[in-house]
């Protein structure tokens, strides 16, 4: 290599996505100034170390789907598409995170958007964080039984408050006074909210607290015989695959309408379901990341979803003489009443 000229260097992406510079100092056994190429080769190093060191400090998102169902997927596109570029999001998987890689994420400019319950969980650490978290498709009692290590955070929630859920049953059954509700400890706090609000709307709630899953057939033996209307809220513990069947048989067949938070409990035989959809969560949900303030980790408070879908079961629906709205024009009259 002629005296003075500049290595070779080469510049490639290693395995972690991170720049590797490898450079050809063979030329400068001989020539005037033996210390250029140390001298270059410091200069590029301390600059990449400087950009990678401002892109570490620098705001960003960090989006943990709980996994690959279609609907956390459908929650994701919507949230990125509505944060339209504001911040830089990198995508995880809750099953992938290892110990060290979540304290990584507890940093002062990270927003952590967990989708799911189990995304949730994966991020939460007891003792609190730095990060600020934006939850989605969660129920308002998961975040809440957080406790302080939640204080700041936000989200947007799967379940329905507690005035539209109840403006909804009498909609569907005008004669109904007695709401039944079955909780485990890790919904017990939707309690409160359903309580004053039946007491406002002059209704009458019925509670079962179950221990878990094992304890719910029970519940509905006590409970179906004095209730109108069967309220089901997002609980594992009440409502999963191994429940889901009994609590809607044994409700059909005491004649009892179960109303429910999602599109499959009504396919599946709830009479109707009030449901905002994870494309309407995600797009909520990008919309409050675009308000986050990196520097004092503000975020705006938790809420529910604005938009909210009727689906109706029209076969149990005359099955049990309950009349729905006959049209879009109709239901649309009913959606307008939930706001």
């Amino acid at each position: 290599m002629p005296a003075g000229a500049t290595p070779d260097r080469q510049i490639k992406l290693n395995k972690s996505g991170g720049v590797s510079m490898q450079f050809d100092l063979g030329g400068y056994k001989r020539g005037p100034n033996p210390w250029l190429g140390l001298a270059l080769f410091l200069g590029l190093w301390l600059s990449w170390a400087t950009t990678a060191a401002r892109a570490e400090s620098s705001p960003r998102v960090v989006v943990v789907l709980s996994d690959g169902a279609a609907a956390y997927h459908e929650v994701a596109e919507a949230f990125v598409a509505a944060l339209a570029g504001k911040y830089p999001v990198q995508f995880r998987m809750a099953g992938e995170l290892s110990a060290s890689e979540i304290r990584n994420l507890n940093g002062e400019r990270i927003l952590i958007v967990p989708i799911g319950m189990r995304a949730l969980r994966a991020i939460h650490d007891p003792a609190g964080h730095n990060a600020r978290v934006l939850a989605l498709l969660v129920p308002r009692a998961a975040l809440e039984s957080l406790g302080d290590a939640g204080v700041g955070d936000s989200a947007v929630y799967i379940d329905q408050p507690a005035s539209r859920s109840l403006v909804f049953a009498k909609l569907l059954l005008p004669q109904a006074v007695k709401i039944g509700v079955v909780v485990s400890p890790d919904a017990v706090v939707n309690l409160r909210g359903l309580a004053g609000e039946a007491t406002r709307q002059h209704l009458e709630l019925v509670v079962e607290k179950v221990a878990d899953q094992q304890e719910v057939a029970r519940a509905l033996q006590r409970m179906l015989p004095e209730i109108d209307v069967l309220l089901l809220v997002p609980d594992s513990q009440v409502v999963n695959e191994n429940t889901v069947r009994q609590i809607l048989m044994a409700s059909y067949r005491r004649r009892v309408p179960v109303l429910g938070f999602s599109r499959g409990l009504a396919n599946a035989g709830a009479v109707a379901s009030l449901v905002s959809s994870p494309g309407e969560i995600g797009r909520q949900g990008g919309l409050l990341a675009r308000q986050w303030n990196p520097v004092s980790g503000w975020l705006p408070a938790a809420r529910h979803a604005e938009r909210v879908e009727l689906i109706f079961n029209r076969q149990v629906a005359r099955s049990l003489d309950i009349d729905l709205p006959a049209d879009e024009a109709a239901t649309e009259t009913w959606r307008r009443r939930l706001d």
